[in-house]
């Protein structure tokens, strides 16, 4: 493993700088291509933004199992909600992709599990994401299940298979270990490390099968516990008349619609199962069905004709089936639709959507007075360009109350918001919310609020808080992952005011904050162009460079460099003892590690000295290391001096 990690540093910094490169180049061809539309350039700025983010966000991770800073949870937590949170985050990254993606999940999977919901989420979105890395990848299928153990403790296996080109031995071998993808352009693998690094932190086995011409397959068994043993049935329809109806499913993946076959069998449903090729072949009678789920590139004038004739003699629920990958921005409409649904799905969506189809609501709306007194917004939140960490300085002397279960997703907010002289609150999980905001010490002027949390989830949350009416008053905007607009409709009847979408975007964040802590309407928030921030000296370390290799984000360098300190801010201790024991090998490792890390953090002078020093041990000049002892202690005392200096002054 030491080995591993000391070539994942290695190769990490030179991967973020080849990045960081690939990007600036996309986004020169991007300017210069004539036939894109503004909005198809913001969506490959993002694209590029993210694969950024995902290495910073990697980098702080590594660093924090290197200096055993991860922490294994065991709280109560939603599967649904983590498998929703990942199939958003997932499609957003890959959207327009053609794969199909499908859960399919065992009918006796609990609804509420106790364990880490965090890092399982973390795990299931790095595989999933070198899956969909492979352009030749047409179907990821997702499988769950369960085994008993002992007690009240299950074994939950995530079987993860891919249709594609299948792996050599060779490439399975050293699939843990990053590397850059020159020809793809992408960062491969430091992912896959990190998560196999978790699932042993949760005592758990991760396998992988792989066939040549046919495709792979990971297999992760982790053990959790249950919530409520005895609690057979986790979706209880609450009126006989939902159960026991009639459904037809047709899609363009058959393995995709046997999965959801099986979430409506759940609730006793007869579910007929037709490929495309046999409803166009010859469509079926559809009168004794009570719920059909069509594909939307079924639907033609012909068949809405027919619909909309069964649909006036008896009660007929038609839904249009995506998938959300593949989703085109130019939906099928028409009024014979009573609801879209959105591949991957799983079996609280089911279960909630037979409730709102036949008007059976399963959350909480929010009173009147939310409506009258707190402006809700359910458009998407305009960005404000030119937003500085100064500017959130027009917000001082505010409450604000963030919601957040990820600690580097709280330090990054921490960070940004620092210099606003706001005075910002910490929770971690909606219970946790609940109580600071009841307690009644701080009376908050905003809520920022995650909704896939261990515990209490925001919608919980939310609601629990709307019920006392002291808090109608109250802004709450949900901050997450969720894309789905049946997802964020759920959100808004929970008592939601507005949504912003992950990963963050300060200028998005600033129009909400102008808009509830400053009574501004969304279309008047203006900032004017800010003057470019100019960075002090700081020996040893090129700031600015280090924040362009951080997604050109400040408070993402500032956690990387608080992280890199305390991890190997004495290392020069370390290397002298090595050297003293003539542990050569250990040296080697210790050097290829802070090579790379100095490298992605911009620390060029200990850059330099770590190249110095990897070239003796190459050519095994052993005795003169002796002569790098005094300078390895000046370099990291200058680089710790140069990063404490930078992180009081911001």
């Amino acid at each position: 493993m030491e080995k591993n990690q000391n070539i994942l540093l290695t190769t990490m910094s030179e991967n973020i700088q080849n990045i960081t490169k690939q990007a600036l180049e996309e986004s020169k061809k991007v300017l210069n291509e004539p036939n894109i539309t503004q909005k198809e350039k913001e969506e490959i700025f993002e694209n590029v933004e993210n694969r950024l983010l995902d290495v910073t966000n990697d980098l702080i991770d590594f660093l924090k199992l290197k200096s055993k800073k991860v922490h294994i949870s065991h709280e109560e937590f939603n599967i649904n909600n983590v498998l929703n949170e990942v199939s958003g985050t997932i499609c957003s990254k890959f959207s327009g992709s053609q794969c199909e993606l499908i859960f399919d999940i065992d009918k006796n999977i609990p609804r509420k599990l106790i364990g880490d919901s965090l890092h399982l989420g973390q795990i299931l979105e790095s595989i999933l994401e070198y899956q969909l890395n492979e352009d030749t990848t047409t179907e990821i299928k997702l499988e769950i299940s369960m085994f008993e153990t002992y007690g009240d403790s299950i074994e939950i296996q995530f079987k993860i298979t891919d249709i594609g080109l299948g792996l050599t031995q060779d490439v399975q071998e050293k699939l843990f270990i990053p590397y850059y993808d020159e020809e793809k352009g992408t960062y491969v693998g430091l992912g896959l490390f990190i998560a196999n690094e978790f699932i042993s932190m949760m005592n758990g086995k991760l396998s992988l099968q792989s066939t040549l011409g046919k495709g792979s397959t990971f297999t992760l068994a982790i053990p959790f516990k249950f919530v409520d043993k005895t609690n057979k049935r986790m979706y209880r329809l609450p009126k006989k008349i939902l159960i026991e109806k009639k459904v037809l499913i047709v899609d363009d993946n058959y393995s995709a619609a046997l999965a959801i076959k099986k979430m409506f069998a759940y609730f006793k449903h007869e579910v007929t199962v037709l490929t495309q090729e046999e409803f166009r072949r010859n469509i079926p009678n559809i009168t004794p069905y009570d719920i059909v789920v069509l594909n939307e590139s079924l639907f033609s004038a012909r068949l809405v004709e027919y619909l909309n004739k069964i649909k006036m003699g008896k009660s007929l629920k038609v839904m249009a089936l995506h998938s959300l990958l593949k989703a085109q921005r130019d939906s099928f409409i028409d009024d014979v639709i009573d609801n879209y649904l959105y591949k991957p799905l799983n079996q609280e969506r089911i279960f909630e959507l037979i409730l709102s189809l036949y008007d059976f609501e399963n959350t909480m709306k929010p009173e009147n007075g939310v409506a009258k007194r707190v402006k809700t917004i359910k458009s998407h939140i305009v960005e404000t360009r030119g937003v500085t960490q100064e500017k959130f300085q027009d917000f001082k002397g505010k409450n604000l109350l963030i919601v957040e279960d990820n600690i580097i997703n709280q330090k990054v907010l921490i960070n940004l918001l620092h210099v606003s002289k706001m005075h910002i609150s910490i929770a971690n999980n909606g219970q946790e919310a609940v109580d600071i905001i009841k307690e009644g010490k701080i009376n908050f002027d905003l809520v920022l609020m995650d909704i896939n949390m261990p515990i209490m989830d925001g919608y919980a949350a939310t609601q629990m808080i709307r019920l006392d009416k002291k808090y109608d008053t109250l802004p709450i905007v949900a901050f997450t992952a969720l894309v789905l607009d049946s997802e964020i409709k759920k959100m808004f009847n929970a008592g939601i005011n507005a949504f912003l979408a992950k990963p963050l975007n300060i200028g998005k964040l600033y129009t909400i904050m102008a808009i509830y802590l400053k009574d501004i309407p969304m279309d008047a928030v203006v900032v004017t162009s800010p003057k470019k921030k100019v960075f002090g000296t700081y020996p040893g370390l090129k700031v600015q460079e280090g924040i362009e290799r951080s997604n050109n984000s400040e408070a993402l360098y500032v956690e990387v460099l608080k992280e890199f300190h305390e991890a190997y801010g004495k290392s020069h201790e370390v290397f002298s003892k090595l050297i003293v024991e003539h542990r050569f090998e250990q040296i080697k490792m210790l050097c290829v590690d802070m090579r790379g890390l100095s490298g992605a953090i911009a620390a060029h002078d200990m850059h330099v000295l770590m190249m110095e020093i990897l070239q003796l041990i190459l050519y095994k000049k052993y005795d003169l290391l002796i002569n790098y002892q005094e300078k390895y202690r000046f370099e990291i005392e200058v680089l710790n001096k140069s990063i404490k200096k930078f992180l009081s002054e911001i």
